[in-house]
């Protein structure tokens, strides 16, 4: 007689939550508390209930690599990029398949390694232009809101860099676009949200408008470039076409990759660099160390794309900071076919949550994990753990296509800063974040004081600068 009975799957555990809303009301309160939560409690892969929608939240470093790399072409952008989609169209961060394929590859060769260099004269620009604006704000005894100076700075460096446009005079209309857009594509399960867009509610209208706002915008930089022929992407873009018709793009394609790279270039890169500078602030022995590699690197001198190789510890820092504040903590993911993570099923259709903010957390890959220490990337620690254990920038073919550049502006932003000014935040500021899925922005305005430092310990090198707007 056969004895032989198949082994019923393990069941995924995960928090109950309530009847009809699971833990729907857990997750709209704090969501990056009710994950870091649900980590703690129920392991490396959990269910979660959100409504009537299962999610799986996976941050076993294997089954992160299985969904980003060994079997990415299973997980797709799903339900959970809709409201993207509304907001960026088919860009590169909301796209798949072939159009997505074609579109990347179109516009790959600006961010490649040794591409980027070419926006060092932009960083150093556009950050001796906040900084004299910091001085001005240091003799007049006033505080500085990061947010609003990191956003405005990479936005600017983005814009010149890639564009060749100075978005300067737009800088606060645009800041608004990216505020409501922000709003627009964290779901806070409003009825607004449920209504169909051609609906004039408040949200269609002010989406309506942004897009108006944008579309000029979009327009006025490609007037400029067929005028001047400035601006590296915009060159590519523009002469981008499909490899199955050989069209070129549509108004519509122009449109949607322009505002997915503004969106998504400079937000991320902002909310790095702030997180960056509050931890050194912070930790006074983390500043300590880190003057002491700026003077004996750099010498006062302005940092190169070149010098900034040389400042290990620096790029230390920022590593730390991005496990501790990815600025994008949330991938999600749909399985297309059903596939088993971590020794747990996943059924087709589900959706699948990596989130390095909590994957960076994990005290089986890192010591004291809430603790802030640059030295967790040391070449031989960095080797003792997994490769997914730490992803930033995601990974596998669709890792973020301006990871080389946002590092180059990271590095070279924060030796400037630091060579000119000491930071101290204001007290009793609490900085709460994690409330929305777009990025780790910090959900009120986050002030510090602006110290110059000696003008004798700064000298500067003189910069031949190149390009318009520069």
């Amino acid at each position: 007689m056969n004895t032989n009975h198949a082994v019923p799957p393990r069941q995924v555990p995960g928090p109950r939550g309530v009847p009809l809303l699971g833990s729907l009301p857990q997750w709209k309160a704090s969501t990056a508390e009710f994950l870091l939560r649900t980590h703690r409690e129920f392991g490396d892969v959990s269910r979660l209930k959100l409504g009537p929608q299962s999610v799986y939240l996976v941050t076993d470093p294997d089954a992160v690599g299985r969904v980003l790399k060994d079997n990415s072409g299973n997980y797709v952008r799903g339900v959970l990029y809709e409201q993207f989609r509304l907001v960026m169209g088919e860009g590169l961060l909301t796209s798949e398949g072939d159009h997505w394929k074609a579109h990347r590859r179109a516009v790959q060769p600006v961010f490649l390694r040794k591409a980027v260099t070419a926006i060092e004269p932009h960083v150093v620009t556009a950050t001796q232009e906040m900084l004299d604006g910091w001085e001005d704000k240091a003799r007049r005894g006033e505080p500085v809101d990061l947010i609003a100076e990191t956003l405005r700075l990479t936005l600017v460096t983005l814009s010149r860099s890639l564009f060749g446009y100075d978005i300067r005079p737009a800088a606060g209309l645009m800041k608004d676009v990216v505020d409501n857009a922000v709003e627009v594509m964290f779901k806070h399960g409003t009825l607004g949200e449920m209504l169909p867009s051609w609906l004039p509610t408040k949200r269609n209208r002010l989406m309506a408008r942004d897009r108006k706002v944008f579309n000029r915008l979009v327009d006025d930089i490609r007037a400029q470039h067929a005028r001047t022929g400035e601006g590296p992407l915009m060159e590519l873009i523009e002469a981008a076409t499909d490899p199955a018709t050989g069209r070129s793009w549509s108004d519509q394609e122009v449109r949607d990759e322009l505002l997915t790279i503004y969106l998504a270039g400079h937000e991320t890169t902002a909310v790095a660099l702030l997180w960056t500078l509050l931890s050194i602030a912070n930790n006074p022995g983390v500043q300590e160390e880190l003057d002491d590699e700026l003077t004996r690197e750099l010498g006062g001198n302005i940092p190169t794309a070149a010098d900034v190789e040389s400042l290990r510890y620096t790029q230390q820092v920022i590593d730390e900071s991005l496990r501790l504040y990815p600025p994008i903590w949330i991938y999600p993911r749909d399985a297309v076919e059903a596939d088993e993570l971590g020794g747990y099923p996943i059924p087709a259709g589900s959706s699948v949550l990596l989130s390095p903010l909590v994957s960076h957390r994990n005290p089986a890959y890192w010591d004291n994990p809430e603790a802030f220490d640059p030295r967790r990337f040391d070449p031989a620690a960095v080797k003792e753990r997994p490769r997914l254990a730490y992803f930033p920038f995601g990974g596998g073919a669709r890792m973020c296509i301006g990871a080389f550049m946002a590092l180059l502006e990271l590095r070279m932003m924060v030796a400037m800063i630091n060579q000119r000014f000491r930071l101290t935040a204001l007290p009793g500021g609490f900085v709460r974040y994690g409330d929305t899925s777009i990025s780790l922005r910090p959900m009120s305005e986050v002030l510090v004081t602006v110290q110059p430092r000696d003008a004798a310990d700064r000298g500067r090198r003189p910069l031949a600068t190149t390009g318009r707007g520069v």
